[in-house]
């Protein structure tokens, strides 16, 4: 019975790598992790919108999640506040990377991006969608406020610019 039960679990990882392999070969991505741990919020730094950094995103990197969108946020708030989702809250983001933890943000966070760019203020229709979503995300996952950041505590960056920061600073005190 033991044999058994090992020799089944030993094929069910050969289906999951092959499936895995396969996944990478037509780039990709599934919902298939825990839930998120916490949330990383960031701006595009050119004030381009949506379409233009999901194209950008699909030119660089070219794998698209399973809501078919090539973004590497989970969502994306226009200046007038409209909010668009990219990928599932559970599937694996191409939003932060930090070096001596390869792949932990992306795979344990929720990345949500601002239009905006330096020296450009927060809107208040993105300051409502923000309140909003961080609220349902920490509700939904029990995120502490002290697990949400913003891209420049995890790698050394300007993003997500000072209005973004001041903002952040506000809404977890």
């Amino acid at each position: 019975m033991n044999k058994l039960l090992e020799n089944l679990k030993l094929q069910l990882l050969i289906l999951k790598l092959r499936l895995r392999v396969l996944l990478l070969k037509e780039k990709l991505t599934i919902p298939n992790l825990p839930k998120p741990k916490a949330i990383v919020v960031h701006y595009d730094s050119g004030g381009w919108g949506f379409g233009r950094v999901n194209e950008y995103h699909r030119t660089k990197w070219e794998f698209k999640s399973s809501l078919g969108f090539y973004a590497g946020y989970h969502y994306y708030i226009e200046s007038d506040g409209r909010l668009y989702q990219a990928r599932e809250d559970n599937e694996e983001g191409a939003h932060c990377t930090q070096s001596g933890r390869p792949g932990y943000w992306n795979k344990n966070s929720v990345g949500v991006c601002l239009q905006n760019k330096p020296g450009q203020s927060i809107t208040s229709e993105q300051e409502k969608a923000l309140t909003l979503l961080l609220g349902r995300l920490r509700r939904t996952y029990r995120i502490p406020k002290t697990e949400i950041y913003g891209h420049y505590q995890i790698k050394s960056t300007a993003c997500p610019g000072e209005s973004i920061k001041k903002f952040l600073k506000e809404y977890k005190n």
